[in-house]
């Protein structure tokens, strides 16, 4: 199918997304019999088409129930056959139930995905799974590059960076640590502007690029899991986030510790795999950022990277 065809087809799920959309309304308009444009959607959208719809009418969703409405409503709104039906569907995509999000989510935009300009094949390949392999790891060089700043500005001396189990990983480092107090209002409005994100499905994550200089909010996006934790003036503050949404309000204690700011966080294996990091690319991606001038310890797995 051609770029003219495919807009048409698209275009049509978005405009009758309040309905039951089936396969053969779809077919017609491509001119294919069902089971071929079932294949060929596969081949060119890397998900079946079922799968697609089901993705469109919760990104509307979501639009829909920050607007204020209820669960119960937004579910008959874009056609579940149940509450119920709705909320098992709406969470195993963004790792939230609606009501999670309907409180906590800041913001959301139904993103408009790209008509194919080339075959994208169901089955990963090779080219693939390293382009995953990197972006998982510059989950972690974005979230380093964070406390490289508190460095260069002269407030951090000390970065530790501990893979653990499960293909998750722990940053810590002993800079400022974020502008939070005991002001909840002032402290969310802080947590939104750094780390509020919003869900990323893998179909957008193929058409996002490169996410060198991407910021926290992207990284918290793609993290099926984020824990944040802010050590300062004699108080610890956390937060947790799953694919960008918050899950609670801001918990807060008085702890004595060395100030700074830990991040546990966990790549959405929907979109990265279950893959785990590999020391070597991190340890050679940290000695290009070394200072160089010896201020700075970065440690990995306990042991400190030299340049």
């Amino acid at each position: 199918m051609d770029q003219a065809e495919w807009e048409k087809i698209l275009a049509y799920v978005d405009c009758h997304i309040h309905e039951k959309i089936d396969l053969r309304s779809l077919a017609e308009i491509a001119g294919y019999s069902p089971f071929y444009f079932s294949r060929i959607f596969v081949e060119e959208m890397g998900m079946p088409v079922t799968g697609y719809i089901r993705i469109r009418k919760l990104q509307y969703a979501a639009v829909s129930l920050l607007e204020g409405r209820k669960v119960l409503e937004v579910a008959m709104l874009y056609a579940f056959d149940s509450h119920e039906g709705f909320t098992r569907a709406f969470t195993r995509l963004f790792g939230s139930t609606p009501s999670t999000v309907r409180k906590y989510l800041v913001s959301y935009t139904v993103p408009g995905f790209a008509v194919p300009t080339e075959k994208r094949r169901y089955l990963m390949t090779e080219s693939k799974r390293e382009d995953l392999r990197y972006g998982r790891h510059q989950l972690i060089f974005e979230t380093v590059r964070q406390s490289l700043e508190e460095a260069a500005e002269g407030f951090c001396t000390r970065v530790e960076i501990m893979l653990l189990p499960d293909g998750r990983v722990r940053i810590r480092d002993n800079g400022r640590g974020l502008p939070l107090s005991e002001d909840i209002q002032a402290d969310r409005m802080v947590l939104n502007k750094i780390l509020a994100g919003k869900p990323v499905t893998n179909a957008e994550y193929s058409q996002m690029g490169d996410l060198v200089q991407a910021g926290m909010q992207t990284v918290n996006s793609l993290c099926e899991s984020l824990q944040v934790m802010v050590y300062r003036d004699g108080r610890s503050f956390r937060q947790d986030y799953v694919r960008g949404i918050a899950q609670h309000e801001l918990s807060i204690h008085i702890q004595t510790h060395e100030r700074g700011t830990e991040i546990v966080m966990k790549p959405d294996s929907a979109i990265f795999g279950e893959g785990e990091f590999s020391e070597d690319i991190i340890r050679e991606w940290i000695k290009k950022q070394l200072p160089g001038d010896g201020r700075l310890d970065i440690l990995l797995n306990g042991e400190k990277i030299k340049d």
